[in-house]
């Protein structure tokens, strides 16, 4: 009854069933049982600093199952009270979890240990400690209030970003470990994708694929598993694996996609046949799409096949009004100005070589290559006289790096929403979907 009425909160109750139980004591076991009831109720009357001496004086008793409790209680007093520190309280609890198994008592030390180490930021040992509560009472109320103190720190780790300041190698391992408390829904697939994120952001590529392809092949399907694919895709691409890239987006194909999702899918998909040398079947999947991803995709063609002044005009046409900025050019735009100069000095138009001078030459000093562009710009008549530079100006030129770059961008800037609102192309007019 005092027990009952503790864990209610009726210290009134709780009060006189402890005087009852001291009372009617028949042998030590029941007497050490009233005496650690009597600490806790006075510990939460308010009054710790006389709990304190009742739990030592139990805590020196044979009696594993009542002294557990009171070391237990004992500690986290003096820890409160600035008696010992918390690595002195860790290994207090550490100690206790091993003298006393297998009831509410000892998930209470493991999980006041857990606590404790996410009080102290160390997240991975919280989350080892915690775990061990699913060989113990996995129904009583304790192990759930365990369960959700594991869940609620894994979701403040890689939903809300305490993780950030892990080195994404060991957030990556923390996250593979605990795996198993990723939420089921779109806050889990949101914690996989910004993992994801991290990972790229640093090149591990691999590892981030890893990842997606788990949420594709496992908690996916529909238009959900449609977008993650589109990923998964990216990724391989930005991996040289133009191969696994097709594959993924067949392995997810769907009948009906938003339209934005169906065209990013389709310039994807692109991508991979002209990265596997297939340019006519890249260019019948970009069709007449007038994006500048579908550009890209002609552009690269174009240069590809030595139609200079298409592929000269497409890279013009990307670079837009970049100039006007004054800032300095992306990886991107750095490759598409260094392949307009030489397409147009191919094809001999040094009108179009004087309009991209006058519109990028403040910003040649800035660029990553300088010495490049500045061949690159020259003009015909210069290239001439100095084809040997002109030559090692064209092995520069690394588009993929460029359109890497621009994906990783787009990787940093996070995952869009699931399931998007807008048009819903079918798979027919989507390019298969």
């Amino acid at each position: 009854y005092a027990e009952t009425a503790l864990q209610g909160g009726d210290l009134g109750v709780a009060a006189t069933e402890v005087a009852l139980a001291l009372a009617q004591a028949k042998d030590p076991a029941e007497s050490l049982a009233g005496q650690l009831l009597q600490a806790r109720l006075i510990e939460a009357q308010g009054f710790p600093k006389r709990a304190l001496p009742i739990y030592d004086a139990v805590a020196r008793s044979p009696l594993e199952q009542v002294a557990t409790p009171a070391m237990l209680h004992a500690t986290q007093i003096r820890l409160a009270q600035g008696q010992i520190n918390p690595s002195q309280a860790a290994q207090v609890y550490d100690d206790l979890r091993y003298r006393w198994r297998g009831d509410a008592t000892e998930l209470q030390v493991i999980r006041t240990l857990g606590q404790l180490y996410l009080s102290q930021g160390h997240y991975r040992e919280a989350l080892e400690a915690m775990r061990t509560v699913g060989s113990v009472q996995d129904s009583s109320p304790e192990a759930l209030g365990l369960q959700a103190d594991m869940r609620g720190a894994f979701r403040a780790l890689f939903l809300d970003g305490r993780a950030d300041g892990m080195e994404p190698v060991q957030a990556l391992a923390l996250f593979s470990d605990f795996q198993q408390l990723t939420p089921i829904g779109a806050d889990g697939d949101l914690m996989v994708r910004k993992m994801v994120q991290r990972l790229v952001d640093v090149d591990l590529l691999d590892q981030a694929t890893v990842l997606l392809k788990y949420q594709v092949e496992n908690r996916l399907d529909g238009l959900a598993k449609a977008q993650v694919s589109t990923d998964l895709a990216t990724l391989y691409l930005m991996n040289r694996k133009p191969e696994d890239a097709i594959q993924a987006l067949n392995d997810s194909r769907t009948t009906v996609l938003p339209t934005a999702l169906a065209n990013q899918r389709r310039i994807v998909e692109a991508r991979a046949w002209l990265d596997l040398n297939q340019n006519d079947h890249a260019m019948e999947l970009v069709g007449k799409d007038p994006t500048p991803d579908a550009d890209d995709i002609r552009a690269e063609v174009a240069w590809r096949t030595h139609q200079w002044p298409q592929a000269a005009a497409l890279m013009e046409k990307l670079l837009g009004e970049r100039w006007k900025t004054g800032a300095p050019l992306s990886v991107d735009d750095e490759t598409r100005l260094l392949r307009a100069g030489i397409a147009y000095s191919l094809a001999g138009d040094d009108g179009a070589l004087a309009r991209l001078r006058v519109h990028f030459e403040p910003m040649v000093d800035k660029a990553r290559a300088p010495e490049a562009l500045r061949v690159a710009l020259a003009g015909t008549a210069q290239m001439a006289a100095n084809i040997s530079d002109f030559k090692k100006v064209a092995a520069l030129d690394d588009a993929f790096a460029g359109w890497v770059s621009k994906m990783k961008d787009r990787f940093r800037a996070g995952p869009g929403p699931i399931a998007p609102k807008g048009k819903v192309a079918s798979a027919d007019t989507a390019g298969k979907g």
